[in-house]
Parts: structure tokens; C-alpha cells; sequence
């Protein structure tokens, strides 16, 4: 039968997206964006009996091919959850991961009263990720949020404004090895996932990462660790006394980067290297210990 018939009812597209090997998380998520506004996952399971018109199941036959031709889904969909926020995403940005999250956990760790206003810069924003979730918990707190693509800053600056935080936060293009704190000032917390991979790790990564999502977000150079090693004598000039640093690290890299804490020139606490869920050590965080 054609794909018309099988998809007058979003209950029979979702069985027509299975049939042609897609997941039932994929073929859920590209049914409810075929529409406009997306339907919410709630109304997709109350009324799975809906009717597609065809327009919706023209758009849904796009978003399918794009995702059966090996594009991540949030790329194709325009969204990602994180932090339970959902975030615009484009090819311009990385696409948040759930490890990231971690960054978050260790900053409300370390600073748990939530009306403190804080000072936030965030490193590498990307699709503003970090610095809108880290408002949206300080409701008090202000942040700058800085990346070399104005590309990826258009898409953090309408993550703010969606998320209600945009009066809160700046955005700075620029690269984050080169801050300048007498512009920009000192922050309480610095939050950074930056580009972290090292060349000859392309190889191991999945296909659709290395295809789709941005190299100059993936990869450093000196095996990966090239930015840690330019960010970290930079840091003094930009974190208070007691501010705090919060850096995501990638595999096999976190005593690399402790080591250049231990080594620096300003007083830091003894680094902390916490782990993801999967047992692998994923942050590094240290706080000023100086006044």
C-alpha cells in the first residue's frame, strides 16, 4: 500500500516509520514535529487516532528521508531536550548530550542557594545550553555567553529568548582563548564543554557525529587538549576569589587537565575529577582559593 494510506492516522504513520526501520522513539518524535505547532509527546499518545492532512504527511515524508539517510534526529527535528528544557538546534551547533548535564549537577553542588546572584561565563555556548540552564536555576544570576561562530550565538541567543532568560545574558563572539577581562569583567562560575577530540579519534566516532555536527566543536589539536592548555592561564584574570570552574574533559583527558590546574601560576583548589554515569571521568572542577 502507499505511504498516503498507511499514514491518514498518526497511529499508522508511526507503524509505517517502524516498518521502514526506524525506532519508535524516532518514529514518535518525527510524527509530532510533521505538525505545526509539534504536537506534545502527551496529545500524541492520547489521540494516537488523529488524522494527518496532506500537508502534514508531505512534511512527515521529509523529516523520514532525512532521518533514514543517517541525519541525527535533533538536526532533523530542530530540537534536543536537556537539563528538561527543549533547545533549538542547528547544524551551526553540537547537540547537547546527557553527560553534559553533569556541569549543572556539580554547579548546584557548589552553590546551592539558588537567589545568589551569580556571575556566569560560559565557554564554547554553543546552542546556549549550559548558560540558559544555569539561569533558569539562579533566577538572580546573570551570564555572558561566548563562541567563535555567530552561526551557533544567533541559535543560543533564540534559546534565550524562548526560555525566558535573554534580558540575563550576553553574547560574545569570540574565541574563549583570548578573553579579555577587563572588557568582560570576573565571573563566579565559569562553565566549559569545548572542543575536546583529538584527530586520530575521528575514526572511532559514530558516522553520523563526524558527518553532521561541527568540527570546529569536535576537534583539538595536541590530542584534544589544545584549548584546556590555552584557557587555563587565562583563567585567574577571569574568576573571583572562591569563583568556581567547570570544565567537561574528554576520554582519558582528566588528569591531563587537573595537571594543568596543579601547575598554574594562581592558587586553585586540588582538582576534582568527577565521572558520567557510564563510570567515565568527565569533569574537572576546581574553585579559587586566593584572595
Amino acid at each position: 500500500m502507499s505511504w498516503r494510506r498507511w499514514s491518514s492516522t498518526v497511529a499508522s504513520a508511526r507503524r509505517a516509520l517502524r516498518a521502514r526501520g526506524l525506532g519508535a522513539t524516532d518514529a514518535s518524535s518525527l510524527v509530532r514535529h510533521a505538525f505545526s505547532p509539534p504536537m506534545s509527546a502527551e496529545a500524541l499518545f492520547l489521540a494516537p487516532e488523529r488524522p494527518m492532512s496532506a500537508g502534514e504527511r508531505t512534511r512527515l515524508e521529509g523529516l523520514a528521508a532525512r532521518r533514514l539517510a543517517g541525519e541525527p534526529l535533533a538536526y532533523v527535528v530542530g530540537v534536543k531536550e536537556f537539563w528538561s528544557l527543549p533547545f533549538h538546534v542547528t547544524p551551526a551547533t553540537l547537540i547537547p548530550r546527557p553527560e553534559t548535564e553533569l556541569l549543572l549537577d556539580l554547579l548546584l553542588q557548589r552553590c546551592p542557594d539558588k537567589d545568589t546572584p551569580l556571575r556566569v561565563l560560559d565557554l564554547g555556548t554553543g546552542s546556549g545550553c549550559l548558560v540558559v540552564a544555569a539561569l533558569r536555576e539562579y533566577p538572580h544570576a546573570t551570564g555572558v555567553a561566548v563562541d567563535i561562530s555567530v552561526e551557533a550565538l544567533a541559535v543560543a541567543a533564540r534559546n534565550a529568548r524562548d526560555l525566558g532568560i535573554s534580558h540575563r545574558v550576553s553574547f560574545l563572539e569570540q574565541d574563549m582563548t583570548t578573553l579579555d577581562a577587563s572588557a568582560i569583567g570576573t565571573f563566579d562560575v565559569v562553565l566549559c564543554n569545548p572542543p575536546y577530540i583529538a584527530a586520530h579519534e575521528e575514526a572511532l566516532m559514530d558516522d553520523h557525529v563526524v558527518a553532521y555536527e561541527p568540527h570546529t566543536a569536535l576537534f583539538a589539536a595536541r590530542d584534544g587538549l589544545a584549548i584546556y592548555e590555552a584557557l587555563v592561564p587565562s583563567l585567574p584574570a577571569l574568576v573571583t576569589p572562591r569563583g568556581h570552574v567547570l570544565l567537561e574533559v574528554g576520554f582519558a583527558q582528566a588528569a591531563a587537565v587537573a595537571d594543568l590546574f596543579r601547575g598554574a601560576s594562581a592558587t586553585w583548589s586540588p582538582p576534582l575529577i568527577v565521572q558520567d554515569l557510564c563510570a567515565v571521568p568527565r569533569c574537572v572542577a576546581v574553585h579559587r582559593v586566593e584572595g
